[in-house]
């Protein structure tokens, strides 16, 4: 199994394919195994990186080292690893604001950015509420419940129950106490932590904002505002897909990514 040091924690990660470079970076419900329905279609045409991000799957590293610092130096260091000078970034949620992050940070190593059902922890009103009323407003549902649409979930049980069998390979599903899990995750968009508005001006990547029409935590307008703020992005609305799109929606989301990656990322 291929894992790098970074930081004095063993970073889990795979690729698969060739071509151009693409991270995938998957949310805070999630490891490397969510992306099994993009790699096939995504690997035909590109090198195919996923990873564990610290605290998740294979991974492991204790709460206090969740810091979107740390995630950022852990995509470095396995781009470094890899010889990856540049690559594209699909991110979705926690994904994405790690992908922001990078962005700007370290804008040379990110040749285009797919922000996917993701608040980027920028400093929106609508979003700082929506995550401070979640915890308290979804302690009793299931993790399927809280990030995939109602449409799904009803015409695809099966495939919501292997989402939250995903999930449950992370330690927050088995040995973090959910209130610490909670203020770990929350933290992230504590005013400390957040993006101004403003900074996403500097985005100099080809850009593209993909959300799920029935999206509870990343709102379609809200998304569209955002994107608002990065010259020249793209915005797509994925029809009765929830916080989940790539899950729910995946021949949809495939196609509109990897359109958007040939007109970008060759």
């Amino acid at each position: 199994m291929p894992f790098v040091n970074s930081h004095g924690r063993d970073i889990y990660f795979e690729v698969c394919g060739s071509g151009p470079a693409l991270l995938f970076c998957h949310g805070a419900g999630s490891n490397a195994a969510t992306w099994w329905q993009q790699l096939p279609a995504f690997s035909a045409h590109y090198t195919c990186i996923t990873m564990d991000i610290r605290c998740f799957g294979r991974s492991v590293a204790p709460l206090d080292e969740f810091t979107l610092q740390l995630f950022v130096a852990d995509v470095l260091v396995i781009l470094d690893h890899l010889d990856v000078e540049r690559a594209a970034f699909i991110g979705q949620s926690l994904g994405g604001m790690i992908g922001l992050a990078l962005a700007l940070q370290q804008p040379s190593r990110v040749g285009a950015f797919a922000a996917c059902d993701t608040s980027l922890a920028v400093d929106h009103p609508a979003l700082i509420d929506i995550f401070r009323k979640r915890p308290s407003s979804m302690k009793a549902v299931s993790i399927e419940q809280r990030s995939l649409g109602a449409w799904f979930l009803e015409r695809a049980p099966e495939k919501a129950a292997l989402y939250a069998q995903i999930n449950h390979f992370n330690p927050s599903a088995y040995s973090i106490p959910p209130a610490a899990w909670n203020a770990a995750v929350g933290s992230l968009m504590e005013p400390r932590n957040l993006t101004p508005l403003r900074r996403l001006s500097a985005v100099a990547c080809p850009t593209l904002f993909l959300v799920g029409s029935e999206d509870p935590i990343v709102p379609a307008e809200v998304m569209r505002e955002v994107a608002a703020h990065v010259h020249g992005s793209e915005v797509a609305v994925l029809d009765k897909a929830g916080h989940s799109a790539y899950f729910e929606k995946p021949e949809e989301f495939n196609s509109v990514v990897l359109q958007f990656l040939r007109r970008h990322h060759r």
